[in-house]
């Protein structure tokens, strides 16, 4: 015989145990800020290798490399293999996500399984779990169980799946939407730089014109003072002088008579007019009486 005095109670049936654990962590945990969306980064847009955290034998590790490989066949896949259910599975799991911490070289995780019982699960609801998501450099990818299946480590990560094979279409980029993509966006670059090179054409003969005026204005303005220096240099030139009939005296060494005692009576000279010369003979000189010479 025996007697039990109960002093509180708390329902076993269902999930009753299971979903007060989960409410307090998360509650804990949300106090922390660690639940906080303002905190959660985004995910990179063409990742070039994809780290997993999950079972080498399970199903979710199959159906991830299996839509990585039809969406995005040149991106690298790294596995920490990790217990994902019973004894030490949440240990197992947090260890290795520490090790990509640790070690880099992914651009993104995955971490998670598929599904199963709130138990089979529950690995992904402890704390060592959720707090290394909440410290990996790396943005991280949760992806535990189905879609109607939300774990701790569902809220603490940078994003959730509801499925592993939702986790890779998150992960990777659709190559042949990329490739559509990139060929949409090369026919506008060509498109556009059709458009830029006639608007260019269009500015190149506006501006040619322009130019061609400008270059006439300038070589007309060139013009016009060249013929003013030419007339001016003609009016300064003595051959100016004799086209109007005057005649320039030089004796025989070519030098120019310019006074009245420079002519000698009987010697020679030529008189330079303006189209040849004349030979000429000193007669007599008369010199101007107010000249002081002669």
């Amino acid at each position: 015989d025996f007697q039990l005095v109960a002093r509180e109670m708390e329902a076993g049936a269902g999930d009753g145990l299971w979903r007060l654990a989960f409410e307090r962590l998360r509650a804990k945990l949300d106090a922390e800020g660690l639940l906080d969306p303002a905190r959660k980064r985004s995910l990179p847009r063409f990742p070039t290798t994809v780290g997993v955290v999950t079972s080498p034998l399970g199903a979710a590790l199959h159906d991830i490399l299996t839509v990585i490989e039809r969406r995005a066949p040149w991106v690298r896949v790294v596995l920490a293999p990790a217990k994902v259910q019973g004894d030490g599975a949440a240990e197992d799991v947090a260890r290795g996500i520490d090790r990509f911490a640790r070690f880099g070289g992914v651009d993104v995780l995955i971490v998670g399984r598929g599904g199963g019982s709130v138990e089979d699960l529950w690995a992904f609801n402890e704390e060592i779990v959720a707090r290394a998501i909440a410290e990996s450099p790396i943005p991280v990818i949760s992806a535990v169980g189905h879609e109607v299946d939300v774990t701790i480590a569902d809220l603490v990560a940078d994003a959730r799946a509801p499925t592993p094979s939702a986790a890779a279409e998150l992960a990777v980029p659709d190559g042949q939407v990329l490739e559509r993509h990139l060929g949409g966006l090369g026919e506008r670059l060509v498109g556009a730089t059709r458009q830029l090179l006639a608007e260019r054409r269009g500015e190149l003969r506006v501006y040619g014109q322009a130019l061609a005026r400008v270059l006439r204005d300038v070589l007309r303005a060139r013009q016009e003072r060249l013929l003013r220096a030419a007339a001016k240099l003609d009016a300064l030139s003595p051959l100016s002088a004799l086209r109007r009939g005057y005649a320039v005296p030089l004796d025989e060494d070519g030098r120019v008579l310019r006074r009245s005692v420079d002519y000698v009576p009987g010697a020679r000279l030529r008189l330079r007019i303006a189209d040849g010369s004349v030979g000429c003979r000193v007669e007599d000189v008369t010199p101007d009486q107010e000249d002081g010479h002669g």
